[in-house]
């Protein structure tokens, strides 16, 4: 049943309402609330006139960032009884990563329900949404229908175990785990640059920073550049990781 204060103004609500409710699989019944934080907040106008619906929305996805791990974990803690909790914290990690929320969140189409005929600003915002929106039905409807939401809509359907298990979550995580199990001294060495543009003068120069990745033992020195110190550490071990793979075959057992 609907609550009071629902009701459709044209029939834009009505479709808005009716997509909604094929995601979470019931109609929420704070609507009200609902509109504030997940349409409101995405809204340039509406912001501006107040500021606490962004906030809400902040605060519904560090909610929904912690239930989505617990049930995650609970998940894994069954499917994989002989793991154990480093290998648990790594499958997790990979399917609750930006790259694969946002990935989860185009499958479940949320990007017609909140960002139709509107600019999206960056990819990353979808995983955002989607934590917020499990913050959104805990409250609504409890942890346990929650799970089931999330079990039913994303890990049955969006999450390939055994496949996550295989995959690597950062390169730069391997290439040391691999040194150290090899007894290898492994060396990063990140400087920052600074480059000029000309296109754009209002923004002369923009940082970008280079890292070197050398593992002596066995002749490996590359180099990967990036935004950030994490991001070009990252493109620098996925380059050692190539070469390891290539060329020193033998370390593998």
């Amino acid at each position: 049943m609907l609550s009071d204060d629902f009701f459709f103004q044209n029939d834009e609500d009505s479709l808005f309402f009716k997509k909604l409710k094929n995601v979470l699989g019931f109609c929420p019944k704070n609507i009200k609330f609902f509109k504030e934080v997940f349409v409101y907040s995405f809204s340039t106008e509406k912001r501006n006139l107040n500021k606490n619906y962004y906030v809400n929305f902040q605060r519904l996805e560090f909610l929904g960032d912690a239930v989505l791990n617990s049930i995650i974990s609970h998940f894994l803690y069954e499917r994989l009884p002989k793991k154990k909790e480093g290998e648990l914290t790594q499958v997790r990690s990979k399917i609750v990563c930006r790259k694969n929320l946002n990935d989860i969140s185009k499958k479940l189409f949320i990007t017609e329900i909140f960002f139709l005929n509107k600019p999206l600003v960056s990819d990353n915002i979808l995983g955002n949404v989607l934590e917020a929106l499990i913050g959104f039905i805990y409250l609504e409807i409890g942890y346990q229908e929650c799970k089931n939401f999330v079990y039913k809509k994303i890990l049955h359907h969006h999450v390939n175990i055994t496949r996550l298990q295989k995959e690597i979550f950062s390169y730069k995580v391997w290439i040391i785990e691999w040194s150290q199990k090899n007894k290898f001294i492994i060396n990063f060495n990140t400087f920052r640059e600074k480059k000029e543009i000309k296109i754009e003068e209002e923004y002369p120069h923009v940082i970008t920073y280079l890292s070197e990745v050398s593992i002596s033992e066995c002749g490996i020195k590359t180099e990967g550049r990036g935004p950030s110190k994490k991001k070009s550490e990252e493109f620098a071990a996925k380059q050692a990781y190539f070469l390891i793979q290539k060329q020193c075959k033998k370390y593998f057992t």
